[in-house]
C-alpha cells in the first residue's frame, strides 16, 4: 500500500495538478493522469496498474513523493490557521501638499480625523490587541493636532511609526517623536531634484524632503527610505552610492496610479512567470496563503471617517465602522479568509497556494480579478511568452 511522503498536499487545478512538499520545499507540477494515477495507488490498494503505470509509479517512489504505508489523501486546507490582525494603518486626513502623480488616494474628499475620534481609534486597536499602527494621510503633518494625536498613539499603541513626505516637518514634531520614540517613513521617487519634483508636482518638494531626513538624523530618531519605481523616474545616488533597487516598491495601479506609469522592464520585474515556482517555496508563506491574503489576514486600514478596509489602497471592499463598534464586531472573516479559492481564475490554479499579490494592484473593478501580471494560463496550463504578453499590456496604455 502506498501513501505520499510526509509533508506533500496535492493541490487541483484546472488543467494541471501541483504536488507541494512542505518537508523539501518543492513544488512539483503534474499532469491530470499522474494525479489519478496517485489517488489510485492511495485510496485502491488492490488495484492493478499496467506496465507503463508501473514505471511512472516507480518513478514516484525514487523521487520520493510516493512511499510504502496507509494514508489517506492529504488536504492542504486542513493547515490552515485563523487570520490574527496585527498591525493597522491610522488615516488621519486625505489632504496633502503634494500632487503626486501615483497617489493611490486619488481624487479623495478632503477630510480630518478629529483628535477625539482618534483617541476612541488608539482604545479599540490596543483593546483588539494591536501594537503596531502607523499614522498616513494624504500628509499626516499637515494635520494640526498631529502633535496630541502622536502623544495619544504613543501611549495606547507599543510600535508607532508616521509616513510623511516629510516637507511640513518641524523641530516641535521631532522632539514629540524623539520622546515618544516614533518612528518615520518618508516617500523618495528620487535622489534628483528635478525628478522627484516632476513626480510630487511640487517644485522645490525634494530639497524640503532632504532637510526633513538630516532633521530626523540629528534627533536620532528611526526612520527609512520608501522609494516608488515608475516609468521615467531614476531614482539616482545617495551619498555617491546608487539605492538598492530591491529596496523600492514599483508603482501600483491604485488611485493615480495607471499603466502609464510602467514601462517593459518594470512590467517585467512583476510578472509572475513560470520562474516565480522554481525557486523553493516557503512553507509558512503557503499556510499563510492556505489561510488567507497576505494583507488582509493580518492589517486593517482606519480611514478618516472611521470606516475600515482590509488595505490602505483598497477601497472597493470594507469592513465596517469603528464608530460605535468594537473592531472584532466589525471585522469579516470572508475579508480576512480572501483567499485564491476566492480569486477568478486563481481558483482554477494548481499553484494558488504558492502565489502571492497585492488585491489593490489590478486593472479592473473587481476586487476578487486574478492579477492582470499573471502570465499563466490555468484554463490550459500553459504559460504565455512574456514579451508578447507585455506588449499586450503596454498596448493598454494607448
Amino acid at each position: 500500500m502506498l501513501r505520499l511522503n510526509d509533508g506533500i498536499y496535492p493541490v487541483s487545478g484546472k488543467a494541471k495538478d501541483c504536488l507541494y512538499d512542505l518537508n523539501r520545499k518543492r513544488l512539483w507540477q503534474i499532469g491530470k493522469d499522474t494525479a489519478g494515477l496517485i489517488r489510485r495507488c492511495i485510496t485502491e490498494p488492490d488495484a492493478r496498474f499496467s506496465p507503463a503505470e508501473q514505471a511512472a509509479i516507480k518513478k514516484l517512489k525514487d523521487a520520493d513523493i510516493l512511499t510504502e504505508g496507509k494514508g489517506g489523501i492529504p488536504d492542504i486546507t486542513a493547515l490552515r490557521r485563523k487570520p490574527v490582525i496585527r498591525a493597522a494603518w491610522i488615516e488621519v486626513c486625505t489632504g496633502c501638499n503634494l500632487r503626486c502623480i501615483h497617489c493611490y488616494n486619488g481624487e479623495q474628499p478632503q477630510l480630518q480625523m478629529p483628535l477625539q475620534d482618534f483617541r476612541e481609534v488608539c482604545e479599540t486597536l490596543s483593546a483588539s490587541g494591536i501594537q503596531r499602527v502607523q499614522l498616513i494621510g494624504g500628509e499626516p503633518f499637515s494635520h494640526p493636532d498631529i502633535i496630541r494625536m502622536m502623544q495619544t498613539a504613543a501611549d495606547a499603541i507599543s510600535s508607532v511609526e508616521i509616513f510623511t513626505n516629510g516637507t511640513l516637518l518641524t523641530d516641535e514634531h521631532c522632539a514629540v517623536m524623539k520622546a515618544h520614540r516614533i518612528r518615520a517613513a518618508l516617500s523618495v521617487y528620487s535622489y534628483r531634484d528635478d525628478m522627484h519634483d516632476a513626480v510630487t508636482g511640487i517644485p522645490g518638494s525634494h530639497r524640503k524632503t532632504e532637510q526633513a531626513i538630516a532633521m530626523l538624523a540629528a534627533y536620532g530618531i528611526p526612520h527609512r527610505i520608501a522609494p516608488i519605481r515608475m516609468k521615467g523616474i531614476a531614482i539616482g545616488e545617495r551619498g555617491g552610492k546608487p539605492y538598492q533597487l530591491a529596496d523600492a516598491d514599483i508603482v501600483r495601479t491604485a488611485g493615480r496610479g495607471t499603466l502609464r506609469l510602467l514601462d517593459a522592464q518594470l512590467l517585467r520585474e512583476k510578472l509572475i512567470t513560470r520562474e516565480t515556482f522554481r525557486r523553493p517555496p516557503d512553507p509558512e508563506k503557503i499556510i499563510a496563503a492556505v489561510s488567507g491574503h497576505s494583507c488582509f489576514a493580518r492589517k486593517i486600514y482606519v480611514a478618516a471617517d472611521l470606516t475600515v478596509y482590509p488595505c490602505v489602497m483598497e477601497r472597493r471592499i470594507l469592513h465596517g465602522t469603528l464608530r460605535g463598534h468594537t473592531l472584532d464586531g466589525i471585522l469579516d472573516p470572508a475579508v480576512t479568509g480572501m483567499n485564491k479559492d476566492h480569486v477568478t481564475g486563481c481558483k482554477d490554479c494548481e499553484y494558488r497556494y504558492a502565489c502571492s499579490d497585492c488585491r489593490p494592484d489590478s486593472l479592473s473593478g473587481d476586487p476578487a480579478a486574478k492579477p492582470y501580471y499573471c502570465t499563466y494560463d490555468e484554463q490550459r496550463g500553459v504559460w504565455l511568452e512574456p514579451d508578447a504578453f507585455i506588449e499586450a499590456l503596454l498596448q493598454q496604455q494607448q
